[in-house]
C-alpha cells in the first residue's frame, strides 16, 4: 500500500519512519503501537523506530500498511470546505489539573503564568485523531512558550477523565472521553467534544478551526 511517509529498514528487525513534525509523530506512534502490539516504538526528533524482538521480513510491509491507513484516515477527516476565518471555538477551562504546577515548573514559570500563556495563545485544530472528537491543537503564530520542548509523560495514565485539557510535544488537546493518556493534564472543561447523536456535527472541533481557552472556576456540581 502507498504511504506518504518514508520508511526504511534499520537492521533486520527494525524499521525507521520519517515524520513531518512532532504533531505527525504523536499521531502515528500510538496507531503503530496498537496495530503492531509486539513492536517497541521509539520516538526520535523527526522519526519513529519500530522494533521487533526478532527478525521479521514482513515488518516493513506491515508498517507501510499501517501508515497507509493513517493517510486514508487523515484524508477522510479533512473537511470538504475550510472553516470560516472567524470560526473561533471558545472553551472554558478550570485550570485545576494535577500536572499544572509540574508543567509550569518545567517551563520555569509560575502556574499563573502558564495559565496566562495557554489562554493567550491562539490554537488551531491541525487534525483529528486518537479518539472521536480528539483534536490535535497547534499554536497559531509564534508560540508564547516553547511548547514543543515539553515531552509526553514518562508513564502514561491508565485512565484520563473526559474534558481533561492537556499539553505535550508542542500541542494542546482536550480528551473527549475517558481513555488512557500520556499528556500533561493542566485543567478540565465541561464542553461536549463528541456527540454521536448529532448527525450534522458530531464533533465540536473540526480541522482548521481556531480555538481559544478561557480560564474559569467550576462551580461544584449539586
Amino acid at each position: 500500500m502507498v504511504t506518504t511517509h518514508k520508511t526504511a529498514w534499520f537492521g533486520d528487525r527494525a524499521v525507521v519512519i520519517d515524520v513531518a513534525s512532532p504533531l505527525d509523530r504523536e499521531l502515528v506512534a500510538p496507531i503503530v503501537m496498537r496495530a503492531l502490539p509486539e513492536a517497541v516504538v521509539r520516538r526520535g526528533i523527526s522519526s519513529l523506530m519500530v522494533e521487533l524482538p526478532r527478525p521479521d521480513i514482513n515488518l516493513l510491509a506491515d508498517v507501510r500498511r499501517v501508515l497507509a491507513s493513517v493517510d486514508e484516515s487523515r484524508e477522510a477527516s479533512e473537511p470538504s470546505e475550510a472553516p470560516a476565518a472567524d470560526a473561533t471555538i471558545s472553551i472554558d477551562v478550570a485550570y485545576d489539573g494535577p500536572d499544572l504546577l509540574p508543567t509550569a515548573t518545567f517551563f520555569g514559570i509560575s502556574d499563573t503564568e502558564l495559565v496566562q500563556a495557554h489562554t493567550s495563545q491562539r490554537w488551531r485544530v491541525a487534525m483529528m485523531g486518537f479518539a472521536p472528537g480528539f483534536g490535535y491543537l497547534e499554536p497559531i503564530e509564534a508560540p508564547l512558550l516553547p511548547w514543543s520542548s515539553l515531552p509526553r509523560r514518562t508513564t502514561p495514565r491508565a485512565t484520563v477523565s473526559p474534558g481533561s485539557v492537556a499539553l505535550a510535544a508542542g500541542m494542546s488537546a482536550i480528551y473527549p472521553t475517558s481513555s488512557p493518556g500520556g499528556w500533561h493534564l493542566i485543567g478540565t472543561s465541561r464542553r461536549i467534544l463528541f456527540d454521536p447523536h448529532n448527525d450534522s456535527r458530531p464533533t465540536l472541533l473540526i480541522p482548521g478551526a481556531s480555538v481559544r481557552f478561557a480560564a474559569i472556576n467550576h462551580e461544584p456540581t449539586p
